[in-house]
């Protein structure tokens, strides 16, 4: 028995053991230790309130603007037509030309009007001669005052039949009475006009009119010089910018509107006179208001309210509205710039309940 005893032996650790067992022991006081400090350090969960949907309120830019309809015109627009009578001798432009002011167009045949001319102007040589003698024969008393008087008069009836014979012969020739452009010919070589028939059209397009109508409630907002945004469906997806230079004095009792007329600039001529246009017009510009969207808004008996979450409870605040554009209301009093209000959920909340903030969609964590 006793030498079972003495051969009997304990097993020894190597030393790579007995490091990698202290290893192992460490780790675990410390995760536990670790672990124990953090749950004594994280807080208290707080109580939750219910969920809502919120913006924070910013400042914007708003445009004022009034919806009207109207006709694209030409600045300048008229129909060329021959004043005086006579067979057209030369057409001297092209169809749908650009042409300057005082480019020749048309001249008719002169011939009568000029032989008219000379005849009137043989009569000035002939009137003059006779007021020269009537002069002399005054002098020696050979006639009379009143026969003087008389000779003279013919002499100044026959200069006027020479200036009246000049102005016809110009008129034989058509010029153009602005810079624009030509439309289609209603005449040919050798046809014979009367005066008022039309030759051709001729528009000044460089800048165009646009004339519309607005409600006589707007007058006090109307302006010379406001600007206006232009569109037609010839030119898909472009706006074009005029501004206002006249306005009517009066208001039109049958639709008791007042009319407008704005020049736009034209330099590419893609807009023609007659074309049908939509129209913006610019009554207001501010650089600072704040609008929020219209679900916010909480009508009470005799006011707006809208909920504010302060320090994750529920404040109603009552407010003044103003302009409203598409979705939004333009808060004039009530509010300030970074207010959290709520947008939704606030049908199942009252002032003073906690609640739970979440951004509305599109206005990020």
């Amino acid at each position: 028995m006793n030498n079972v005893r003495k051969n009997y032996r304990l097993p020894v650790c190597s030393p790579v053991l007995s490091q990698l067992f202290l290893a192992a022991f460490a780790t675990v006081v410390f995760c536990g230790s670790a672990i124990a400090a953090e749950e004594k350090a994280a807080p208290a969960p707080k109580a939750q309130g219910l969920p809502v949907e919120v913006v924070t309120v910013a400042a914007t830019g708003a445009v004022e603007q009034l919806e009207a309809v109207g006709t694209i015109q030409a600045d300048e627009s008229i129909t060329v037509v021959a004043e005086v009578a006579g067979k057209v001798e030369e057409v001297l432009f092209t169809e749908g030309a650009a042409v300057k002011r005082g480019a020749v167009l048309l001249r008719l045949d002169p011939a009568v009007l000029a032989a008219e001319r000379d005849r009137a102007a043989a009569r000035v040589a002939l009137s003059e001669a006779n007021e020269r003698r009537s002069e002399s024969l005054l002098k020696d008393q050979a006639i009379s005052v009143r026969e003087r008087d008389e000779a003279l008069a013919q002499l100044q009836l026959d200069e006027a039949a020479v200036r009246l014979a000049d102005a016809q012969l110009e008129k034989m020739t058509l010029r153009a009475p602005f810079a624009g452009v030509l439309g289609l010919r209603q005449v040919s070589v050798g046809g014979y006009l009367q005066p008022g028939i039309p030759v051709v059209t001729l528009d000044a397009i460089d800048t165009l009119k646009v004339e519309f109508r607005v409600p006589e409630a707007r007058a006090a907002a109307l302006r010379i010089g406001k600007k206006v945004f232009i569109a037609v469906d010839a030119v898909s997806g472009e706006e074009f910018v005029g501004e206002v230079y006249a306005i009517t004095p009066r208001v039109d009792i049958d639709g008791r509107s007042i009319a407008l007329r704005a020049r736009v600039p034209n330099p590419d001529h893609k807009l023609l006179p007659g074309m049908f246009a939509r129209i913006r017009l610019i009554i207001n510009e501010r650089p600072a208001v704040l609008f929020v969207p219209e679900e916010a808004l909480i009508p009470a008996a005799d006011r707006l309210l809208v909920y504010k979450v302060v320090e994750g409870k529920v404040e109603a605040v009552t407010v003044t509205t103003g302009q409203r554009r598409k979705g939004e209301v333009e808060i004039v009093s009530g509010l300030q710039v970074g207010d959290t209000i709520i947008t939704a959920g606030h049908i199942k909340v009252r002032p003073g309940m906690p609640v739970t903030a979440l951004p509305a969609p599109g206005q990020g964590e």
